[in-house]
Protein backbone atom coordinates (compact mmCIF):
# COMPACT_ATOMS: atom_id res chain seq x y z
CA UNK A 1 0.00 0.00 0.00
CA UNK A 2 1.13 3.55 -0.80
CA UNK A 3 0.27 6.51 1.42
CA UNK A 4 0.71 10.09 0.21
CA UNK A 5 0.61 12.60 3.04
CA UNK A 6 0.30 16.29 2.32
CA UNK A 7 -0.75 19.56 3.88
CA UNK A 8 -2.09 20.83 0.53
CA UNK A 9 -4.64 18.84 -1.44
CA UNK A 10 -7.24 19.52 -4.12
CA UNK A 11 -9.60 16.55 -4.46
CA UNK A 12 -11.05 17.46 -7.86
CA UNK A 13 -13.75 19.74 -6.45
CA UNK A 14 -12.29 21.65 -3.51
CA UNK A 15 -9.16 22.25 -1.48
CA UNK A 16 -8.67 20.45 1.80
CA UNK A 17 -8.83 22.50 4.97
CA UNK A 18 -5.76 20.85 6.47
CA UNK A 19 -3.45 17.89 6.10
CA UNK A 20 -4.70 14.78 4.31
CA UNK A 21 -3.59 11.28 3.42
CA UNK A 22 -4.30 9.47 0.13
CA UNK A 23 -4.11 5.68 0.37
CA UNK A 24 -3.45 3.69 -2.82
CA UNK A 25 -3.53 -0.05 -3.38
CA UNK A 26 -3.94 -2.20 -6.46
CA UNK A 27 -4.07 0.77 -8.81
CA UNK A 28 -7.03 2.35 -7.00
CA UNK A 29 -7.53 4.93 -4.30
CA UNK A 30 -8.71 2.99 -1.26
CA UNK A 31 -9.17 5.97 1.06
CA UNK A 32 -8.80 9.71 1.42
CA UNK A 33 -8.52 10.61 5.08
CA UNK A 34 -8.05 13.83 6.97
CA UNK A 35 -4.85 14.33 8.93
CA UNK A 36 -2.21 11.65 9.50
CA UNK A 37 -4.03 8.42 10.40
CA UNK A 38 -2.26 5.32 11.69
CA UNK A 39 -1.30 3.04 8.82
CA UNK A 40 -0.71 -0.71 8.49
CA UNK A 41 2.82 -1.96 8.95
CA UNK A 42 4.72 -2.04 5.67
CA UNK A 43 2.86 0.91 4.12
CA UNK A 44 5.10 2.94 1.79
CA UNK A 45 4.64 6.42 3.24
CA UNK A 46 5.55 9.46 1.14
CA UNK A 47 5.40 12.94 2.59
CA UNK A 48 4.77 15.78 0.14
CA UNK A 49 6.31 18.97 1.47
CA UNK A 50 5.87 22.38 -0.18
CA UNK A 51 3.65 20.97 -2.91
CA UNK A 52 0.03 20.27 -3.80
CA UNK A 53 -1.54 16.86 -4.44
CA UNK A 54 -4.44 16.65 -6.91
CA UNK A 55 -6.01 14.25 -9.42
CA UNK A 56 -4.19 13.68 -12.68
CA UNK A 57 -5.16 16.30 -15.24
CA UNK A 58 -7.54 15.52 -18.11
CA UNK A 59 -7.05 17.18 -21.50
CA UNK A 60 -10.48 17.04 -23.13
CA UNK A 61 -9.43 18.11 -26.62
CA UNK A 62 -6.32 16.61 -28.18
CA UNK A 63 -5.17 15.46 -31.58
CA UNK A 64 -2.66 12.70 -30.96
CA UNK A 65 -1.84 12.73 -34.69
CA UNK A 66 -0.55 16.31 -34.34
CA UNK A 67 3.17 16.74 -33.72
CA UNK A 68 2.80 20.16 -32.01
CA UNK A 69 4.60 21.91 -34.85
CA UNK A 70 3.34 24.62 -37.18
CA UNK A 71 0.96 23.11 -39.72
CA UNK A 72 0.73 19.91 -37.68
CA UNK A 73 -2.62 18.82 -39.10
CA UNK A 74 -1.49 19.51 -42.66
CA UNK A 75 0.96 16.61 -42.34
CA UNK A 76 -1.54 14.04 -41.13
CA UNK A 77 -2.84 12.82 -44.48
CA UNK A 78 0.69 11.94 -45.60
CA UNK A 79 1.67 9.88 -42.56
CA UNK A 80 2.14 6.14 -42.78
CA UNK A 81 0.66 3.99 -40.03
CA UNK A 82 4.10 3.74 -38.47
CA UNK A 83 4.52 7.52 -38.51
CA UNK A 84 1.08 8.00 -36.97
CA UNK A 85 2.04 5.59 -34.21
CA UNK A 86 5.32 7.40 -33.56
CA UNK A 87 3.66 10.83 -33.39
CA UNK A 88 1.01 9.43 -31.06
CA UNK A 89 3.63 7.91 -28.76
CA UNK A 90 5.47 11.21 -28.45
CA UNK A 91 2.24 13.12 -27.87
CA UNK A 92 1.27 10.83 -25.02
CA UNK A 93 4.76 11.08 -23.52
CA UNK A 94 4.55 14.88 -23.46
CA UNK A 95 1.10 14.82 -21.93
CA UNK A 96 2.12 12.46 -19.13
CA UNK A 97 5.22 14.51 -18.32
CA UNK A 98 2.90 17.49 -17.81
CA UNK A 99 0.68 15.64 -15.35
CA UNK A 100 -2.06 14.71 -17.83
CA UNK A 101 -3.25 11.16 -17.11
CA UNK A 102 -6.30 11.09 -19.42
CA UNK A 103 -6.75 12.56 -22.90
CA UNK A 104 -9.82 12.82 -25.12
CA UNK A 105 -8.83 12.58 -28.77
CA UNK A 106 -11.31 14.52 -30.90
CA UNK A 107 -9.93 13.87 -34.35
CA UNK A 108 -7.62 11.14 -35.59
CA UNK A 109 -6.96 9.51 -38.96
CA UNK A 110 -7.96 5.96 -39.83
CA UNK A 111 -9.14 5.42 -36.24
CA UNK A 112 -5.54 5.23 -35.04
CA UNK A 113 -6.35 6.76 -31.63
CA UNK A 114 -9.21 4.29 -31.18
CA UNK A 115 -6.83 1.44 -32.01
CA UNK A 116 -4.27 2.79 -29.52
CA UNK A 117 -7.02 3.00 -26.89
CA UNK A 118 -7.90 -0.63 -27.53
CA UNK A 119 -4.26 -1.65 -27.14
CA UNK A 120 -4.17 0.24 -23.85
CA UNK A 121 -7.21 -1.71 -22.68
CA UNK A 122 -5.25 -4.87 -23.47
CA UNK A 123 -2.55 -3.58 -21.05
CA UNK A 124 0.04 -2.92 -23.77
CA UNK A 125 0.74 0.64 -22.57
CA UNK A 126 0.04 0.79 -18.80
CA UNK A 127 2.08 3.95 -18.26
CA UNK A 128 0.41 6.11 -20.93
CA UNK A 129 -2.39 8.60 -20.36
CA UNK A 130 -5.74 6.84 -20.74
CA UNK A 131 -7.25 7.56 -24.16
CA UNK A 132 -10.90 8.46 -24.75
CA UNK A 133 -11.45 8.66 -28.51
CA UNK A 134 -13.92 9.81 -31.15
CA UNK A 135 -12.22 8.58 -34.31
CA UNK A 136 -12.15 10.88 -37.37
CA UNK A 137 -14.49 13.85 -36.97
CA UNK A 138 -17.62 13.76 -39.11
CA UNK A 139 -17.48 16.60 -41.62
CA UNK A 140 -18.96 17.73 -44.92
CA UNK A 141 -17.37 16.97 -48.29
CA UNK A 142 -14.21 19.04 -48.40
CA UNK A 143 -15.09 20.30 -44.93
CA UNK A 144 -12.89 21.01 -41.94
CA UNK A 145 -10.40 18.14 -41.41
CA UNK A 146 -11.87 16.16 -44.31
CA UNK A 147 -8.48 14.47 -44.80
CA UNK A 148 -8.98 12.54 -41.56
CA UNK A 149 -11.58 10.38 -43.30
CA UNK A 150 -14.94 11.52 -41.94
CA UNK A 151 -16.53 13.14 -45.02
CA UNK A 152 -20.24 12.66 -45.62
CA UNK A 153 -22.32 13.80 -48.60
CA UNK A 154 -25.89 12.99 -47.55
CA UNK A 155 -28.19 11.63 -44.84
CA UNK A 156 -27.40 8.00 -45.69
CA UNK A 157 -23.68 8.67 -45.32
CA UNK A 158 -24.31 10.34 -41.97
CA UNK A 159 -26.09 7.22 -40.77
CA UNK A 160 -23.22 5.01 -41.94
CA UNK A 161 -20.67 7.22 -40.20
CA UNK A 162 -22.49 7.10 -36.88
CA UNK A 163 -23.04 3.35 -37.19
CA UNK A 164 -19.37 2.76 -37.96
CA UNK A 165 -18.42 4.60 -34.79
CA UNK A 166 -20.87 2.56 -32.79
CA UNK A 167 -19.39 -0.63 -34.25
CA UNK A 168 -15.86 0.50 -33.41
CA UNK A 169 -16.86 1.39 -29.87
CA UNK A 170 -15.83 5.05 -29.91
CA UNK A 171 -16.36 6.98 -26.69
CA UNK A 172 -17.92 10.10 -28.24
CA UNK A 173 -18.92 11.43 -31.66
CA UNK A 174 -17.19 14.57 -32.92
CA UNK A 175 -18.85 16.63 -35.66
CA UNK A 176 -17.59 19.71 -37.45
CA UNK A 177 -20.56 22.08 -37.27
CA UNK A 178 -18.58 24.97 -38.75
CA UNK A 179 -15.59 25.37 -41.00
CA UNK A 180 -12.13 25.52 -39.46
CA UNK A 181 -9.20 27.86 -39.42
CA UNK A 182 -6.67 25.26 -40.56
CA UNK A 183 -8.53 23.77 -43.54
CA UNK A 184 -8.36 25.86 -46.74
CA UNK A 185 -11.67 26.26 -48.50
CA UNK A 186 -13.79 26.14 -45.37
CA UNK A 187 -15.34 29.13 -43.61
CA UNK A 188 -15.44 29.36 -39.83
CA UNK A 189 -18.41 31.74 -40.09
CA UNK A 190 -20.62 29.20 -41.86
CA UNK A 191 -22.32 25.95 -40.90
CA UNK A 192 -21.34 22.70 -42.62
CA UNK A 193 -24.61 20.80 -42.17
CA UNK A 194 -28.29 21.65 -42.29
CA UNK A 195 -29.99 21.81 -38.92
CA UNK A 196 -32.11 18.79 -39.85
CA UNK A 197 -29.03 16.70 -40.72
CA UNK A 198 -27.20 17.74 -37.55
CA UNK A 199 -30.29 16.88 -35.52
CA UNK A 200 -30.36 13.47 -37.22
CA UNK A 201 -26.71 12.86 -36.30
CA UNK A 202 -27.28 13.83 -32.65
CA UNK A 203 -30.43 11.72 -32.32
CA UNK A 204 -28.82 8.65 -33.91
CA UNK A 205 -25.73 8.99 -31.71
CA UNK A 206 -27.78 9.45 -28.55
CA UNK A 207 -29.92 6.44 -29.42
CA UNK A 208 -26.72 4.40 -29.49
CA UNK A 209 -25.61 5.79 -26.12
CA UNK A 210 -22.96 8.13 -27.53
CA UNK A 211 -22.54 11.78 -26.60
CA UNK A 212 -21.83 14.34 -29.32
CA UNK A 213 -19.47 17.29 -29.22
CA UNK A 214 -19.49 19.88 -32.00
CA UNK A 215 -16.68 22.02 -33.35
CA UNK A 216 -18.27 25.45 -33.72
CA UNK A 217 -16.46 28.72 -34.32
CA UNK A 218 -19.03 30.83 -36.15
CA UNK A 219 -22.12 32.10 -34.34
CA UNK A 220 -24.54 30.28 -36.72
CA UNK A 221 -22.90 26.95 -35.86
CA UNK A 222 -23.02 27.69 -32.12
CA UNK A 223 -26.73 28.49 -32.35
CA UNK A 224 -27.32 25.36 -34.42
CA UNK A 225 -25.43 23.17 -31.95
CA UNK A 226 -27.52 24.45 -29.05
CA UNK A 227 -30.74 23.89 -31.01
CA UNK A 228 -30.02 20.26 -31.89
CA UNK A 229 -28.97 19.32 -28.35
CA UNK A 230 -25.30 18.45 -28.54
CA UNK A 231 -23.54 17.51 -25.31
CA UNK A 232 -20.45 19.64 -25.87
CA UNK A 233 -19.25 22.54 -27.98
CA UNK A 234 -15.59 22.92 -28.85
CA UNK A 235 -14.37 26.53 -29.17
CA UNK A 236 -17.83 28.17 -29.06
CA UNK A 237 -16.19 31.29 -30.47
CA UNK A 238 -19.43 33.02 -31.58
CA UNK A 239 -17.58 34.69 -34.45
CA UNK A 240 -19.16 37.02 -36.98
CA UNK A 241 -17.68 39.32 -39.60
CA UNK A 242 -18.01 42.11 -37.04
CA UNK A 243 -16.26 40.22 -34.28
CA UNK A 244 -17.57 38.19 -31.35
CA UNK A 245 -21.34 38.36 -30.93
CA UNK A 246 -22.91 36.79 -27.85
CA UNK A 247 -26.40 38.09 -27.15
CA UNK A 248 -28.01 37.63 -23.75
CA UNK A 249 -30.62 35.22 -25.12
CA UNK A 250 -27.89 33.05 -26.69
CA UNK A 251 -25.96 33.02 -23.43
CA UNK A 252 -29.10 32.13 -21.48
CA UNK A 253 -29.83 29.25 -23.86
CA UNK A 254 -26.29 27.95 -23.51
CA UNK A 255 -26.50 28.01 -19.72
CA UNK A 256 -29.91 26.31 -19.68
CA UNK A 257 -28.69 23.57 -22.02
CA UNK A 258 -25.96 22.45 -19.65
CA UNK A 259 -23.65 22.01 -22.64
CA UNK A 260 -19.98 21.70 -21.64
CA UNK A 261 -17.78 24.13 -23.54
CA UNK A 262 -14.16 23.29 -24.24
CA UNK A 263 -11.42 23.29 -26.80
CA UNK A 264 -8.74 25.93 -26.79
CA UNK A 265 -9.29 28.23 -23.83
CA UNK A 266 -6.49 30.24 -25.35
CA UNK A 267 -5.77 32.79 -28.03
CA UNK A 268 -2.71 32.81 -30.33
CA UNK A 269 0.18 34.84 -28.92
CA UNK A 270 1.09 37.84 -31.01
CA UNK A 271 4.46 36.37 -31.99
CA UNK A 272 2.80 33.23 -33.38
CA UNK A 273 0.66 35.07 -35.90
CA UNK A 274 3.48 35.36 -38.45
CA UNK A 275 3.21 31.59 -39.02
CA UNK A 276 -0.55 31.34 -38.59
CA UNK A 277 -2.60 29.70 -41.38
CA UNK A 278 -3.76 32.18 -44.01
CA UNK A 279 -7.39 31.54 -43.02
CA UNK A 280 -6.72 32.94 -39.55
CA UNK A 281 -5.06 36.04 -41.01
CA UNK A 282 -7.99 36.48 -43.41
CA UNK A 283 -10.49 36.13 -40.58
CA UNK A 284 -8.71 38.78 -38.52
CA UNK A 285 -8.69 41.08 -41.53
CA UNK A 286 -12.44 40.56 -41.99
CA UNK A 287 -12.96 41.40 -38.34
CA UNK A 288 -10.53 44.33 -38.41
CA UNK A 289 -8.82 43.04 -35.28
CA UNK A 290 -5.21 42.68 -34.17
CA UNK A 291 -3.89 39.57 -32.35
CA UNK A 292 -3.96 41.51 -29.07
CA UNK A 293 -7.57 42.54 -29.67
CA UNK A 294 -8.54 38.94 -30.51
CA UNK A 295 -7.03 37.82 -27.22
CA UNK A 296 -8.93 40.49 -25.30
CA UNK A 297 -12.19 39.52 -27.04
CA UNK A 298 -11.63 35.88 -26.10
CA UNK A 299 -10.88 36.71 -22.47
CA UNK A 300 -13.90 38.96 -22.15
CA UNK A 301 -16.26 36.44 -23.74
CA UNK A 302 -15.05 33.52 -21.64
CA UNK A 303 -15.27 35.69 -18.53
CA UNK A 304 -18.83 36.69 -19.35
CA UNK A 305 -19.87 33.12 -20.13
CA UNK A 306 -18.25 31.78 -16.98
CA UNK A 307 -19.90 34.43 -14.81
CA UNK A 308 -23.28 33.48 -16.31
CA UNK A 309 -22.83 29.80 -15.43
CA UNK A 310 -21.53 28.16 -18.60
CA UNK A 311 -19.63 24.99 -17.77
CA UNK A 312 -16.06 25.07 -19.13
CA UNK A 313 -13.37 22.44 -19.44
CA UNK A 314 -9.81 23.41 -20.23
CA UNK A 315 -8.96 21.11 -23.14
CA UNK A 316 -6.85 23.11 -25.53
CA UNK A 317 -6.86 21.47 -29.01
CA UNK A 318 -3.47 20.02 -28.14
CA UNK A 319 -1.02 19.09 -30.86
CA UNK A 320 -2.02 21.46 -33.65
CA UNK A 321 0.78 24.04 -33.24
CA UNK A 322 3.61 24.96 -30.84
CA UNK A 323 1.66 27.23 -28.48
CA UNK A 324 -1.10 24.63 -28.24
CA UNK A 325 1.30 21.71 -28.07
CA UNK A 326 0.85 18.49 -26.18
CA UNK A 327 1.56 18.89 -22.49
CA UNK A 328 0.51 22.52 -22.14
CA UNK A 329 -2.83 22.15 -20.40
CA UNK A 330 -1.57 24.31 -17.53
CA UNK A 331 -1.54 27.29 -19.92
CA UNK A 332 -5.23 26.77 -20.69
CA UNK A 333 -6.04 26.64 -16.97
CA UNK A 334 -4.09 29.87 -16.44
CA UNK A 335 -6.00 31.54 -19.28
CA UNK A 336 -9.27 30.51 -17.64
CA UNK A 337 -8.15 32.12 -14.39
CA UNK A 338 -7.16 35.27 -16.28
CA UNK A 339 -10.70 35.31 -17.68
CA UNK A 340 -12.17 35.34 -14.18
CA UNK A 341 -12.23 31.79 -12.84
CA UNK A 342 -10.80 30.97 -9.43
CA UNK A 343 -7.92 28.51 -9.07
CA UNK A 344 -10.35 25.91 -7.74
CA UNK A 345 -12.71 26.42 -10.69
CA UNK A 346 -9.87 26.10 -13.19
CA UNK A 347 -8.64 22.93 -11.49
CA UNK A 348 -12.17 21.48 -11.47
CA UNK A 349 -12.38 22.24 -15.19
CA UNK A 350 -9.16 20.26 -15.63
CA UNK A 351 -10.13 17.28 -13.43
CA UNK A 352 -13.62 16.31 -12.26
CA UNK A 353 -15.67 18.30 -14.79
CA UNK A 354 -13.28 17.20 -17.52
CA UNK A 355 -13.94 13.61 -16.45
CA UNK A 356 -17.67 14.25 -16.85
CA UNK A 357 -17.10 15.57 -20.38
CA UNK A 358 -15.08 12.47 -21.21
CA UNK A 359 -17.63 10.05 -19.79
CA UNK A 360 -15.24 8.71 -17.13
CA UNK A 361 -16.55 10.56 -14.07
CA UNK A 362 -17.21 7.28 -12.28
CA UNK A 363 -13.49 6.50 -12.04
CA UNK A 364 -11.37 9.54 -12.85
CA UNK A 365 -11.05 13.22 -11.98
CA UNK A 366 -11.43 12.88 -8.20
CA UNK A 367 -9.33 11.71 -5.28
CA UNK A 368 -12.02 9.40 -3.99
CA UNK A 369 -12.27 5.82 -2.78
CA UNK A 370 -12.60 3.38 -5.66
CA UNK A 371 -11.28 5.79 -8.27
CA UNK A 372 -8.23 5.14 -10.44
CA UNK A 373 -5.04 6.15 -8.64
CA UNK A 374 -4.09 8.83 -11.18
CA UNK A 375 -2.43 11.46 -9.02
CA UNK A 376 -0.40 14.59 -9.69
CA UNK A 377 1.98 16.39 -7.35
CA UNK A 378 3.10 19.91 -8.26
CA UNK A 379 5.36 22.36 -6.48
CA UNK A 380 3.91 25.22 -4.52
CA UNK A 381 0.46 26.07 -3.22
CA UNK A 382 -2.22 25.97 -5.95
CA UNK A 383 -4.69 27.59 -3.62
CA UNK A 384 -2.54 30.73 -3.79
CA UNK A 385 -2.41 30.70 -7.59
CA UNK A 386 -2.52 28.49 -10.66
CA UNK A 387 1.00 29.30 -11.87
CA UNK A 388 2.71 26.25 -10.33
CA UNK A 389 0.40 23.78 -12.10
CA UNK A 390 3.11 23.44 -14.73
CA UNK A 391 5.77 22.66 -12.10
CA UNK A 392 5.26 18.89 -12.06
CA UNK A 393 7.04 17.01 -9.30
CA UNK A 394 5.50 13.57 -9.64
CA UNK A 395 2.85 11.70 -11.63
CA UNK A 396 1.21 8.50 -10.41
CA UNK A 397 -0.70 6.55 -13.08
CA UNK A 398 -2.79 3.59 -11.99
CA UNK A 399 -1.00 3.51 -8.65
CA UNK A 400 2.52 3.52 -10.14
CA UNK A 401 4.82 6.51 -10.10
CA UNK A 402 5.72 7.14 -13.73
CA UNK A 403 7.19 10.64 -13.59
CA UNK A 404 9.41 12.28 -10.97
CA UNK A 405 9.93 11.38 -7.34
CA UNK A 406 7.28 11.43 -4.64
CA UNK A 407 8.14 13.05 -1.34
Amino acid sequence: MLAIRTSRLFDGERFSEGSATVLVDGGRIVALEDGVPDLPEGTDIRQVADGTVLPGLIDTHVHLVGDSGFGALDKVAGYTDQELDAVTTEALRRQLAAGVTTVRDLGDRRFNAVARRDRQRADEFPEEPTIVASGPPITSVGGHCHYMGGEVADRAALARMVDERVDRGVDIVKVMASGGMTTPGTDVMLTQFSTDDLHFLVDRSHAAGLAVTAHAHGLPAVLQAIEVGVDGIEHCSCLTDKGVELRDDTLDALVRSGIIVGGALLSPPVQAMEKAPQAIKDMMKRMGATPAQIRDMRLQMIGRMHAAGVRFVTGQDSGINPFMGHGKLAAAAAFFVEAGASSAQALTASTSLAATACGVADRKGLLRRGYDADILVVDGDLRAGISTLADVRSVVKGGREVVGVLG
